[in-house]
């Protein structure tokens, strides 16, 4: 019996380090594609999570490479090159899925390629796409509301209010109420904001409109924040076109 138990704690020491180097490694990739200011950045990152994915396949490793994927396939012009990102960003997610049904974050990336795939095709097949992406945005807003900063409720919002009538997916009314709860939970996002702004124009709300589009134009910014100047410029050029 002592033997036995003096194996099993041997086992345990030399197992040990490589499971914290395997979790910390991934945490790590995990920090740096929340600072990633590049593609580059996110390439180096998609190295990485792959040869985690060989060496120690975890739910994480997984979650995360399918989040970068999808950042690099959104990002992505040629049409071929995007599909091809989005179809491996399904697959990582669908395999953190597998591990866990319950991860919210898998679960969120893997909408939301859905959605940039089914945009990418476009046509009647897509609406499939769409609706499984919105139900699984559901879910994640409600057990992680504030992931993203609100990007479920941001991302349901502007599908609902950009998609046609005849789709049975569109409805401004209720994108609205769900663009105003991403504002609400995510504040300080300028793209939460923006996009609120467009749904009170969708709403006949121009008043509404133009204080959310002020608010962005006028909201300080850090020097070199492309995505900011960004969405900076599309207030800006909204807020003419409400005159």
């Amino acid at each position: 019996m002592l033997r036995r138990l003096i194996f099993l704690l041997t086992v345990s020491i030399i197992f040990l380090p490589y499971g914290i180097s395997y979790a910390s490694q991934a945490g790590a990739v995990t920090s740096a594609l929340d600072h990633a200011k590049t593609r580059d950045d996110i390439v180096r990152q998609v190295a990485r999570l792959e040869t985690l994915a060989k060496s120690a396949p975890s739910r994480e490793v997984w979650q995360q490479l399918g989040r970068a994927l999808y950042l690099l396939g959104e990002g992505e012009k040629n049409h071929k090159q995007k599909l091809d990102y989005l179809d491996r960003s399904l697959s990582a997610s669908k395999t953190a899925l597998m591990k866990n049904p319950s991860d919210t974050v898998a679960l969120y990336w893997k909408a939301m390629a859905l959605l940039q795939e089914a945009d990418a095709v476009g046509g009647l097949s897509a609406l499939s796409d769409v609706r499984e992406a919105l139900r699984d945005l559901k879910t994640v807003s409600k057990s992680a509301p504030g992931y993203d900063d609100a990007g479920a409720f941001r991302s349901r919002g502007k599908v609902l209010i950009e998609a046609p009538a005849w789709s049975l997916i569109g409805d401004k009314k209720e994108g609205l109420k769900l663009l105003v709860k991403a504002v609400n939970v995510a504040p300080a996002n300028l793209v939460n904001r923006l996009y609120l702004a467009q749904a009170y124009l969708k709403n006949d709300m121009k008043a509404n409109a133009k204080a959310e589009l002020a608010y962005v134009i006028n909201a300080p910014a850090k020097k070199g924040d492309k995505d900011a100047a960004l969405t900076k410029a599309k207030a800006a050029k909204l807020i003419r076109e409400a005159r």
